[in-house]
C-alpha cells in the first residue's frame, strides 16, 4: 500500500504512525491546501512528496491509496475524485453525511473494481471480535448503554460565537458525526440495523448538535448512546443480558479492555498491544492484497447501515447534511 494523505491534523499523524507498524505500508505523499503547508507536514512526517493540487496528486502513478481526513463535508467529493482517478480510498469516519451520497461512493468503487474503506477503528479490533464471540455467555440481551463524551478544545470558541468546522452544519460537523458515530459503529457492528431510531440533542443556534442522546430499538432490547463535545464524562460501553453483562470500561472507540460478569464468574480480557489504528489498516491491507471484494462489500453494507442510523437521528432534530 503506497498511501497519500489528505489532511494534516492529529488523526493523520496517528494514522501514519500506526500504518508504519505494518509491513508493506508506505506513505509516499501528502496534500495540503498550500504548497508550504504540504511541504511542512511532509517534512515533519518524513514523507518524500507533497502536493497542493489534488488532481496532480491523483495522477501520480506512485500512489495507489488515498487516505482522506479532511472536513466531513469534503469526504464525498474527494472520494469520488480519487476513485475516478483510479485510486483506492480510505476515508475517515463519518463515511458520508447521507445514504444517497454513500451509495454513490460505493457504486463508483464497485464499477471501477477499487477498494473503498471507512476508517473506523473499533470494529476491526481483536476486542471487538472477542465481544461478538462472547455474547451468548450473558444470555438474552435486554439493554445496551454507550457513553463517549469528550470536551472539545473548540467548544470555548463556540461559546464566543466563533464557529469552527466541527460545529458547522455546512461542514457536516457536530457531536453525532464526530464522536457518537463510534457508539453507532459498535452497536450496529454487533447487532445490525435497528428497527427504530430517535435522537434528542443540545443544539447551538445554528442547529448543530453539541451533545445528544441516541436511542435505538431492536426486537429484544433497547440501546442508549450518548455523545458529547460540550462536556465530559466517564466513558464506557455496557451490554446487559439476562445472565450477566459485558463492560468496556473506557470508550468503545478504544475498547482497551473487556470485562464479562455473570453470577458465576468475572472474566477480564486484554490482548490488544498495538496502536489503536493499526488493526484497521492491517485489515484493509489484507482485503486489498487478496482482492477480497466480498469482505469489501460486507464493510460497505456496515457503513451504509451506520449512515442510515446517523441520518435518521439527525432528521429528528432537523439537521440534514448534503454531503
Amino acid at each position: 500500500m503506497r498511501i497519500a494523505t489528505i489532511g494534516s491534523g492529529f488523526i493523520v499523524k496517528e494514522f501514519i504512525n500506526a500504518g508504519r507498524e505494518i509491513a508493506g505500508v508506505d506513505f509516499v505523499a501528502a496534500y495540503s491546501r498550500t504548497a508550504a503547508g504540504a511541504r511542512a507536514f511532509a517534512d515533519e512526517m518524513g514523507i518524500e512528496k507533497s502536493y497542493d493540487a489534488l488532481d496532480v496528486m491523483f495522477a501520480d502513478a506512485d500512489i495507489d491509496f488515498i487516505y482522506i481526513a479532511s472536513p466531513n463535508s469534503l469526504h464525498y467529493h474527494q472520494t469520488m475524485q480519487a476513485l475516478e482517478a483510479g485510486k483506492h480510498v480510505i476515508v475517515e469516519k463519518p463515511f458520508a453525511g447521507n445514504e444517497a451520497r454513500a451509495k454513490e461512493m460505493i457504486a463508483l468503487a464497485k464499477a471501477k473494481n477499487l477498494m473503498l474503506f471507512e476508517a473506523i477503528c473499533n470494529i476491526h479490533m481483536p476486542h471487538f471480535d472477542y465481544i461478538k464471540s462472547q455474547l451468548e455467555r450473558i444470555g438474552r440481551i435486554r439493554a445496551i448503554q454507550c457513553n463517549f463524551s469528550q470536551y472539545s478544545s473548540r467548544y470555548p470558541q463556540l461559546l464566543d460565537h466563533v464557529i469552527t468546522n466541527v460545529f458547522d452544519p455546512s461542514f457536516s460537523g457536530g457531536a453525532m458525526a464526530d464522536i457518537n458515530i463510534y457508539n453507532i459503529h459498535f452497536v450496529v457492528g454487533l447487532f445490525g440495523s435497528p428497527n427504530q431510531v430517535s435522537y434528542i440533542a443540545n443544539q447551538y443556534e445554528n442547529g448543530i448538535d453539541t451533545s445528544g442522546i441516541l436511542t435505538m430499538k431492536y426486537d429484544d432490547f433497547v440501546v442508549e448512546c450518548v455523545g458529547a463535545k460540550d462536556s465530559f464524562s466517564f466513558n464506557f460501553g455496557q451490554i446487559q443480558g439476562e445472565k450477566g453483562y459485558i463492560m468496556v470500561p473506557e470508550s468503545v472507540s478504544l475498547i482497551k479492555s473487556v470485562e464479562i460478569v455473570t453470577k458465576d464468574a468475572k472474566i477480564d480480557y486484554n490482548i490488544q498491544d498495538k496502536h489503536r489504528l493499526s488493526y484497521q489498516i492491517a485489515a484493509f491491507k489484507e482485503i486489498s492484497d487478496a482482492q477480497d471484494f466480498a469482505k469489501r462489500d460486507a464493510l460497505f453494507e456496515h457503513s451504509l447501515a451506520v449512515v442510515r442510523v446517523a441520518e435518521a437521528a439527525r432528521k429528528c432534530i432537523d439537521l440534514n447534511f448534503e454531503f
